[in-house]
């Protein structure tokens, strides 16, 4: 269902226009990485983590874990649709998206909604200006890892 889920999420993100994500074959050869894992420990449905160029300010990597321990277990809630949307979600911060008390895909909460107009201006935006380093940049008290 995650597998599924995280198909959806790339199709959605792709159908934008605004950022394309290419499926590798060998995971070594990729950017973003999505994983399932099952963690009642952490908290969160799902979590990215990024690693970036300090100097050009550009994203290297990132890893998406995508929590059945949350996702998949009826007490939460989620339904298919929630699920998708935590993966848009994930997938956003993996491109650069930051949180947004907006009505976004990235809102912290992370599942209410689907990729929004808004989300699609803020990646075209993201990828149309040179990155700065973390210390040249804006910083709007948000979280990339959430």
């Amino acid at each position: 269902m995650l597998k599924s889920a995280t198909e959806t999420a790339i199709s959605q993100w792709n159908n934008t226009g605004a950022f394309i994500f290419k499926p590798v074959a060998n995971k070594k050869n990729a950017d973003i990485i999505v994983l399932a894992v099952n963690d009642p420990d952490n908290g969160a449905a799902g979590l990215t983590n990024t690693s970036m160029n300090s100097i050009t300010g550009y994203y290297l990597h990132a890893t998406v874990k995508l929590n059945s321990y949350y996702l998949l277990n009826p007490v939460f809630g989620y339904s298919q649709q929630r699920i998708v949307n935590t993966a848009e979600h994930e997938l956003g911060h993996a491109i650069g998206l930051q949180h947004t008390n907006k009505t976004s895909v990235m809102q912290p909460a992370g599942s209410y909604y689907p990729i929004q107009r808004l989300d699609i201006d803020d990646v075209k935006a993201l990828y149309s200006r040179t990155p700065q380093p973390p210390s040249l940049q804006d910083n709007n008290d948000q979280s990339i890892s959430k």
